[in-house]
């Protein structure tokens, strides 16, 4: 489980570079299902520090399983207890986020010298969201690999967590779709730093639909941008619009300087000539201590393949049932009280929700793009301004749970 590489140590002490590979606890996710969730996972028993971490999906036997099978959606690595230098809490819970991959396999590797901090007693929280692109349940584990090194000295590195909905547990948000060929949308977020120094790597997270991800100072310009590649296996049925295959990152042992009180803006670009809902716009970044030298702006390569693809979303299940005329219905576990719904166009339509769990109104195809958070009380109002079908679906349930909106 662990590859040990010895190295001589200032004052005669032992330094290591281990290998150390981890995993969650099983995973169980039904047909064609969701699964959400959060929790406690092993974290390396000693003192030391994380200069690497990449994650994946294996079966009960330790097989890896591809995302055409079991998508790994998307991990988080948190530090339970430890403070967030740009968010206080999510839901009630305190915890550092230090790692993150989606569809685009982001792999933590941090310039030699630097490292995360950890004490063998600390704890870490994972949280993920796997989608299971079977007709039968699947059981799955996380596997993180995590390059970690004792008795020797680095230099102790910050998580600088940057979203444009940040603080939630579901950080989404909607692209309508509607502004013609060539159309773009941006969502922005800003975070004044407390203190300076450099930052040494970073990575970015869009999904369907993203076509650029940029970290800038805003006394001074781009810091980096993260670009999307795209044309990987789609995996079947398309249960959600599939994201990138990878997004560029940097790795920069000279760091790249930020002072305190110093703005970060981050801004994710997307597509605009067709709906992308359920999106998001995330970068991790890792700032170090240091001397802070004049601010300049940098240039971040751009792959070849930076054209999100076209992807149209299918119902899983058809709605059955007599078109209701009606301005509003329930969401309940496992259906919409109304699977189909005709309507004039300018109505504002609400979903009311009553489940034990929680489910979502997410569009598959329509003219407008919209998503509803992901609740189990509550209520959501769209109002359908534009003419046309709407096929909409709960996105933690796409093969129990659709709805047609017809407006004229």
């Amino acid at each position: 489980m662990a590859a040990l590489l010895a190295l001589a140590a200032p004052g005669g002490a032992l330094a290591a570079v281990k290998t150390i590979v981890l995993q969650s606890a099983p995973i169980r996710i039904g047909a064609y299902g969701v699964d959400k969730g959060a929790q406690l996972v092993p974290s390396p028993r000693e003192d030391g520090y994380v200069t690497g971490v990449r994650a994946q999906l294996v079966d009960l036997m330790g097989n890896p399983v591809p995302d055409t099978d079991v998508m790994l959606h998307h991990v988080v690595l948190a530090k339970l207890g430890s403070p967030d230098l740009t968010c206080s809490s999510v839901e009630g819970v305190r915890a550092e986020r230090f790692y993150a991959e989606g569809e685009e396999h982001f792999s933590l590797a941090l310039p030699n010298g630097y490292g995360y901090p950890n004490r063998a007693s600390d704890l870490w929280g994972l949280v993920a969201m796997l989608m299971n692109h079977n007709a039968r349940p699947s059981t799955v584990q996380v596997r993180y690999t995590v390059t970690y090194v004792t008795g020797e000295p680095r230099t102790a590195v910050t998580p600088v967590w940057l979203d444009v909905r940040n603080c939630r547990s579901d950080p989404v948000f909607s692209v309508p779709g509607t502004g013609g060929a060539g159309s773009t949308f941006t969502e922005q977020a800003d975070f004044k730093l407390p203190f300076g120094g450099v930052l040494v790597a970073g990575g970015g997270h869009v999904h369907g639909g993203g076509l650029s991800l940029d970290v800038a100072d805003t006394s001074c310009g781009s810091l980096f941008t993260s670009y999307p590649s795209w044309g990987g296996i789609e995996p079947t049925p398309v249960m959600h619009e599939p994201g990138p295959v990878a997004m560029t990152g940097f790795s920069d042992p000279a760091g790249r300087p930020v002072r305190a009180g110093d703005t970060l803006r981050l801004t994710a670009t997307y597509d605009n000539a067709r709906p992308h809902v359920r999106a998001m716009g995330i970068a991790i970044l890792f700032l170090a201590p240091a001397p802070v030298p004049a601010c300049r702006t940098y240039s971040s390569p751009r792959p070849a393949s930076t054209t999100p693809e076209n992807v149209t979303v299918a119902l899983l299940k058809q709605p059955t049932g007599t078109p209701h005329r009606v301005r509003g219905t329930w969401v309940g576990d496992y259906a919409f009280g109304a699977q189909r719904v005709t309507l004039k166009r300018g109505t504002m339509f609400t979903w009311r929700f009553v489940g034990a769990v929680e489910h979502d109104i997410t569009l598959a195809s329509g003219p407008v793009g919209f998503a509803s958070p992901s609740v189990k009380r509550g209520t959501y109002s769209f109002r359908f301004s534009r003419a046309g079908t709407y096929k909409l679906f709960c996105s933690l349930h796409p093969a129990r749970m659709t709805q047609i909106v017809n407006v004229r």
